[in-house]
C-alpha cells in the first residue's frame, strides 16, 4: 500500500509539473504571437496615425505617435483635391472585368492538365509553368506594340482581356494541384451516371474546388489593385488611373495647388484609404484562403 500510495504520489506530482510546462509553454506562445503581431501590425497603425495629422505634425523632430488633434478633415480634403473616388472605381471595374476571365479559364486549363492524359500534356506543363520565370519585363515592348496596333493604348482591354486567355501560369498551377488532390473515383462515379467532362467540372469539382478558387480570387484582387506597372504603361489619361497610379500620381505633386503645402498627410491618407479594401477582403476570406493554400499541395 506505501509502495502504491508513493507511485500514486509521484504520478500526481509528474502530471501536475507535465501540466505546468504546458501552461507555461502556451503562455509564451501567446505573448511571442502577441508580440509579433504588434510588430506586423505597427506599419498600419503609423499609417493611420499619420493620416490624422498635419503635415507640420507629420514633418516635426519629435515623431508623434497619436495626433494631438485628429485631422479627420485630411480625408474629405483628399477626395477634394484629386479624383481619387473615380481612381478607386477604375480599379474595380478592372478587377471585375478581369477576375471571373481569370478564374474561369484557368480552371478549365487546369481541369485539362489534371484530368485528362494527351501526347505532350507533362511537356506543356512544364513550359507553362517556365512562364512564370519571364520577367515581365521582357515582353513589355512587344506586347505594348501589339497593343498599340489594336488600338488599345488608353483603354481597359490590355489590362483585362489577357486574363481570359489563361488566368496566368501560377494560378493554373494552384488549381491544378489543388484538383489533383480530389479523388478520380468521383469523375468514375459521374461517367457511370452519364455525366460528360464539362458537367463533371462544373457540378463535381467546382463545387469542391471553393477553398482553391477563393484563393486565387483572393490573390488576383491583390495582383489587380496593386498593380502599377500595367496601368502606368497603357494609361495616359488621368480621368483612367487606377488607384496604385494614382497614389503614385499624388506622390509626384510636391506642392498643394492652393495652399503650397506638402502633401504628406494626404499621401498617408490615400494610402489608408487603398489598404481598406484589402483589408476588409482578407478578414471575409481568410479562412477559405489559408484553407486553399495548404490543401493545393497535398498531392503533387
Amino acid at each position: 500500500m506505501m509502495i502504491n500510495a508513493a507511485t500514486l504520489s509521484a504520478s500526481r506530482s509528474a502530471s501536475e509539473q507535465a501540466r505546468r510546462r504546458r501552461r507555461i509553454t502556451r503562455l509564451l506562445t501567446y505573448a511571442l504571437l502577441i508580440t509579433c503581431g504588434l510588430i506586423f501590425a505597427f506599419p498600419l497603425f503609423w499609417t493611420l496615425s499619420s493620416s490624422l495629422q498635419t503635415w507640420q505634425e507629420l514633418r516635426s523632430y519629435k515623431p508623434h505617435l497619436i495626433p494631438a488633434v485628429p485631422q479627420w478633415g485630411n480625408y474629405p480634403h483628399l477626395f477634394q483635391i484629386q479624383p481619387m473616388a473615380r481612381w478607386m472605381l477604375n480599379s474595380f471595374m478592372i478587377i471585375f472585368l478581369s477576375l471571373p476571365g481569370g478564374i474561369l479559364s484557368a480552371t478549365m486549363t487546369a481541369y485539362a492538365f489534371a484530368r485528362f492524359r494527351y501526347p505532350g500534356r507533362d511537356v506543356w506543363f512544364i513550359i507553362m509553368l517556365g512562364t512564370m520565370m519571364i520577367p515581365s519585363q521582357v515582353l513589355l515592348i512587344p506586347q505594348y506594340l501589339l497593343f498599340f496596333k489594336f488600338g488599345w493604348i488608353n483603354t481597359y482591354y490590355p489590362l483585362t482581356v489577357p486574363s481570359w486567355l489563361g488566368g496566368g501560369a501560377f494560378t493554373i498551377f494552384l488549381l491544378r494541384q489543388f484538383i489533383m488532390s480530389i479523388p478520380r473515383d468521383l469523375d468514375e462515379a459521374a461517367i457511370m451516371d452519364g455525366a460528360g467532362p464539362i458537367r463533371i467540372l462544373w457540378q463535381i469539382l467546382v463545387p469542391l474546388m471553393k477553398p482553391a478558387l477563393t484563393t486565387v480570387a483572393v490573390l488576383g484582387f491583390l495582383g489587380t489593385w496593386n498593380d502599377f506597372f500595367g496601368p502606368f504603361i497603357y494609361l495616359n489619361k488621368a480621368k483612367l488611373f487606377t488607384a496604385a497610379v494614382g497614389l503614385q500620381f499624388l506622390t509626384a505633386a510636391e506642392m498643394i495647388e492652393t495652399t503650397r503645402e506638402p502633401r504628406d498627410h494626404l499621401l498617408m491618407a490615400a494610402a489608408a484609404v487603398m489598404s481598406l479594401p484589402v483589408i476588409l477582403l482578407f478578414i471575409l476570406a481568410q479562412r477559405y484562403f489559408v484553407q486553399g493554400v495548404v490543401l493545393s499541395g497535398i498531392k503533387m
